[in-house]
């Protein structure tokens, strides 16, 4: 019994070694800066390098946000003649607990694509910004000790859109480890397959749905950088059967690179100013902004409606150094799109919000 005790604690001591933190993939300090090009793939995979653009995220502190302690990274898209001088126009929140990378997933990045499909008036009774906003959550979707090509379910959610029946499932699979080279140099990578899937009930359970449609994202985690690489191919559909016609949704390429240069200044420190996107957005009837300031003086805080009428004044006011939070309660507007705009020292930034009612 003791031996087998013995072995049983080596075991233990063993596989607690091997199983990696997902902490251990993320960068230790704030101030980390990654610099990407994101390449779109033609129907048939082929990069179109001549529509490229470059993306600069900046780890810039470690705070609560929306119940996890969160790594807060301000990210920004854009050419690389212009990409150094841009603001930042929004943010990634990063959490890790053990031998999990939590993400938190917000539509901002989908939002005017799910407008235009709302602005189309398939379905009267129903909003696909409202239902992605329903969705909008911290989500376990790195998970660095599941069994390897064991799918997890994220989100499973049901719903009807012009009378069919469907079904919203975001799945995540833990690949095989993979060695890649890079600009920054070679990594043994974990490697996810992220999926969102849509699922038809052409028949009623216990009949097994159709898939209408699924997105293959393969993301490239690196010890102490977390994502290096992350491909998304393109997406041939074919609703011909529900009468629609075929589309094609681009792939798009995103890889680490050093082509962005002289941007050193530009890191999200203690001793920059910054404004981050509101949260949650979509709102109602209250929306939360955080902005930074790195020295005493005026801060103005105001909101606008589409017509550039001030409907809101939050601050007006000298502040001191550091980091602020103000909630916005817009239950007297009317649902639509608002702005808001800080003006700090230099940097006069203005961002936009959605009030869905």
């Amino acid at each position: 019994m003791k031996i087998s005790f013995i072995v049983f604690s080596i075991l233990i001591i063993t596989n607690s070694a091997l199983t990696q933190q997902a902490s251990d993939y993320f960068p230790d300090q704030t101030g980390h800066m990654w610099k990407f090009r994101i390449t779109p793939l033609d129907s048939m995979n082929n990069p179109v390098f001549a529509e490229s653009v470059f993306r600069i995220d900046s780890f810039a502190v470690v705070e609560n946000y929306q119940g996890r302690l969160a790594n807060i990274i301000p990210t920004k898209i854009g050419p690389l003649q212009t990409i150094q001088n841009q603001l930042y126009t929004d943010s990634l929140f990063i959490s890790t607990e053990g031998t999990t990378g939590y993400e938190y997933f917000n539509i901002s990045r989908i939002e005017e694509f799910l407008i235009q499909i709302d602005s189309l008036g398939l379905d009267s009774t129903f909003s696909f910004v409202n239902f992605f906003t329903s969705l909008q959550d911290w989500y376990s979707t790195y998970r660095f000790a599941a069994p390897v090509n064991d799918d997890y379910t994220l989100v499973s959610v049901d719903t009807t859109v012009i009378t069919y029946d469907l079904r919203f499932e975001y799945v995540g699979t833990r690949l095989p480890d993979e060695t890649i080279q890079t600009v920054l140099g070679t990594f043994n990578c974990k490697k996810f397959l992220l999926q969102w899937k849509v699922l038809y009930f052409f028949l009623p359970p216990p009949f097994p749905p159709l898939e209408l449609l699924t997105t293959n994202d393969s993301i490239w985690i690196a010890p102490d950088n977390w994502i290096v690489k992350d491909v998304i191919p393109a997406n041939n559909i074919d609703l011909s059967f529900l009468g629609f016609p075929p589309f094609t949704i681009p792939g798009l390429w995103t890889e680490v690179t050093d082509t962005v240069t002289s941007i050193g200044d530009e890191i999200i420190s203690p001793n920059t100013i910054y404004l981050a996107q509101n949260y949650p957005n979509p709102f109602n009837p209250s929306t939360n902004f955080e902005f930074q300031i790195a020295s005493f003086g005026f801060v103005s805080l105001k909101v606008y409606d589409v017509l550039g009428r001030e409907v809101a004044t939050l601050i007006n006011e000298d502040k001191s150094a550091g980091t602020y939070k103000v909630e916005f309660n817009a239950s007297g507007l009317t649902s639509g799109i608002y702005f808001y705009r800080m003006i700090a020292g230099r940097l006069i930034e203005t961002k936009k919000m959605i009030l869905l009612k």
